[in-house]
């Protein structure tokens, strides 16, 4: 079969289910299982006595194995495909939920997230990338927009329904599940069309680093990294671990309804994520706003409404969903910084942001649970708000610095065009 035939084949519902069903389900296990420990962090605190610091640090396991992850990732698909390459890391996220469910202590629970990171840490790019080999350019928004929208919803399940899945299984019940589900992903993955232009190229580990230094060192991409980097991981490393136990230690939830304002917040998330391009577009088409301004006004409310956290937490309940859903406007910046480099670079600009957002999500968690730390426990055996005050207060300056950055840094010699 020719070559213009095999691109025709996307318009099929056959073709539709074999190639955007199998990614958009390894994207959904992705989002579920970053998400999951918000819901059952009492759990492992009563579970294994661990401290705040403890669970940072074996939450944030996730976002570092992620990081490391991403240029040996972007080798990968570009010798085997992302179907193939995709399918074998996730096998790697099926060891980590068994490793996980039987974990005896807090070490075999730090390597089980760090091996379930390593495996999902493709499904996003590999998603794109398959998207981006069959499908016109013109169709890319609309399916990139639904990929992050089937990950939303897994966002979702990891809240309120897994909650009262807990009513009939084990916690570890549930990662075994979940091992099975992440194996039965793999496996369509691994049958997912292959481009018949596919072929085993690309280039080596060495080179890959050449090119991931070149941006490293380049004035323009530092300009908007740090808004970049900062926006993105702020709400991954919150949203995955931390508003769940400030719900119930600042805002005094009762545990049966923490999971509740956790999927209330994860369905802010998905809205996010399904209309952030489209806010873009529009404004860009009707008023002719760039998407660096769109981002720029959106961060900065997403940095307002986190003070507001910090300065009325008793309206955390309202105020949580809005930020979280502000959130994915950070996404902007990824063809924002496709713009800013040659072609061939696309890429590798891609793995280096990606790499520097899951390394600061792990600062971040980790970091947050250090502060909480630095505060004595409350006598009910409850983190002290203060801690958690701190910590939000040092993130809210980051934000703040990092629009600022934005703004002056380098306008004079890398005005953004996009």
């Amino acid at each position: 079969m020719s070559s213009t035939k095999q691109h025709q084949q996307p318009t099929s519902a056959a073709f539709f289910i074999r190639l955007f069903i199998p990614f958009a389900l390894a994207f959904f296990m992705s989002c579920l299982l970053r998400t999951i420990n918000s819901v059952l962090s009492p759990t492992f605190i009563e579970t294994f006595h661990m401290s705040a610091s403890n669970l940072g640090m074996m939450t944030s396991a996730y976002f570092l194995s992620f990081a490391i992850a991403q240029i040996p990732l972007g080798v990968c698909l570009d010798r085997y495909g992302p179907g193939r390459t995709l399918s074998g890391f996730m096998l790697f996220g099926v060891l980590g939920c068994v490793v996980f469910a039987a974990a005896p202590s807090v070490t075999f629970l730090f390597i089980g997230r760090a091996l379930v990171g390593l495996g999902v840490s493709g499904c996003l790019m590999a998603a794109y990338k398959a998207f981006g080999d069959w499908l016109p350019k013109e169709k890319l928004p609309m399916y990139n927009s639904l990929e992050s929208f089937v990950g939303g919803v897994g966002g979702m399940v990891a809240t309120t329904p897994i909650n009262a899945a807990l009513g009939f299984i084990s916690w570890r019940g549930v990662f075994l599940a979940l091992g099975g589900l992440t194996l039965g992903v793999a496996i369509l993955l691994f049958f997912s069309p292959r481009h018949p232009d596919e072929v085993n190229v690309g280039e080596n580990i060495q080179q890959q680093f050449k090119g991931t230094l070149k941006i490293a060192v380049s004035g323009k991409f530092w300009r908007l990294a740090p808004i970049a980097v900062f926006g993105q991981a702020i709400y991954l490393a919150l949203n995955s671990l931390w508003i769940g136990p400030w719900y119930r230690d600042v805002f005094h939830s009762s545990p049966e309804n923490v999971p509740n304002l956790l999927f209330i917040c994860s369905f802010a998330i998905t809205i996010g994520y399904l209309i952030n391009g489209f806010v873009a577009n529009f404004l860009k088409a009707k008023i002719g706003m760039k998407v660096i301004n769109v981002t720029l006004i959106s961060m900065s409310i997403y940095t307002v409404v986190l003070g507001l956290i910090v300065i009325f937490p008793q309206y955390g309940n309202i105020l949580w969903p809005v930020f979280v859903f502000l959130g994915p406007f950070s996404l902007l910046t990824y063809p924002i910084f496709s713009s800013m480099f040659d072609a061939k670079l696309a890429g590798r600009v891609q793995t280096t942001y990606n790499m520097l957002v899951f390394i600061m999500s792990t600062v971040i968690q980790s970091g947050v649970g250090w502060i909480i730390d630095m505060y004595e426990p409350m006598a009910d055996g409850s983190y002290n708000p203060q801690g958690y005050k701190v910590a939000l207060i040092v993130l809210v300056a980051a934000l703040a610095l990092s629009i600022i950055w934005c703004l002056f840094y380098r306008k004079d010699k890398d005005e953004i065009q996009y």
